[in-house]
């Protein structure tokens, strides 16, 4: 049997081991202090189209004894939601050597991987992921929308609409001969208006991704909610995808027939 002392000892050996490992940290932040620990972080940023810049800022627990690599992925639509190569550049030792910072200007949108590597040994030290949009207050140009903007739309299906309630609200519906007559309900959750006098409605059949049928309808441009009646004629599974009149993406939703 161990000795109590010896196994306090090696639990006290793990813990510390652990906490040193915690201190490797890879975050955006508006600004540092001395001591490379951040100000102000957030997990999501609102930017402005003309761009905004952050500090890309890594702390490790070991001595950082020249600059890091850093490699960009981001989104570039919200149909698609693969990260794809965007940028790299290099972070900037501190005197310390205990963190490494730079500047980087964010100018687009989109669900952001950012990944920093040893750059002589080529090893990956940490991964940090972030989602950007732009202020709520750039959309105020009435002719200005781009897909980030509808990432608060959601879809749902339902039997009916009664005073505005969703009666039979499901993603799965039992089949019926003829078509299955379903409403499709679409809102802004925060409540901005969908902009746009057009919908476009296209139903996939999931698995082959074909093209089943695509459906148009005219709504308010000021409207930020609306229900749209669609039939879908036969069994199987299906991705709704939904876009305005500009053809960006807008939202979209799974629905089964069996």
């Amino acid at each position: 049997m161990k000795h109590p002392m010896r196994i306090l000892l090696m639990i006290l050996v793990i813990l510390i081991g652990f906490i040193a490992r915690a201190e490797n940290k890879l975050q955006l932040c508006t600004e540092y202090d001395a001591n490379g620990d951040p100000k102000t972080t957030f997990p999501a940023w609102k930017i402005r189209k003309t761009s905004n810049f952050m500090y890309v800022l890594y702390k490790s627990d070991t001595p950082i004894e020249d600059s890091l690599y850093i490699f960009l992925e981001k989104t570039y639509s919200r149909k698609d939601t693969a990260y794809y190569e965007y940028d790299h550049y290099y972070l900037v030792p501190d005197a310390s050597k205990k963190f490494a910072a730079n500047k980087y200007i964010f100018s687009k949108p989109g669900n952001y991987r950012i990944s920093v590597f040893d750059r002589h040994t080529e090893k990956l030290l940490q991964t940090y992921t972030t989602f950007i949009e732009f202020a709520d207050d750039e959309y105020k140009d009435p002719y200005y929308t781009d897909t980030w903007y509808y990432n608060q739309a959601e879809i749902y299906f339902c039997d009916s609409i009664v005073d505005d309630k969703l009666v039979g609200r499901s993603d799965v519906f039992s089949y019926q001969p003829g078509g299955n007559k379903i409403m499709l309900y679409i809102a802004q959750q925060n409540k901005n208006p969908l902009k746009t006098q057009h919908l476009i409605v296209k139903i996939f059949s999931r698995g082959t991704n074909q093209l089943i049928k695509t459906n148009s309808y005219n709504i308010g441009n000021k409207w930020f909610w609306t229900y749209l009646p669609m039939t879908i004629e036969n069994k199987g599974k299906y991705t709704v995808e939904m876009y305005n009149e500009d053809d960006l993406f807008v939202s979209k939703a799974d629905v089964e027939i069996k």
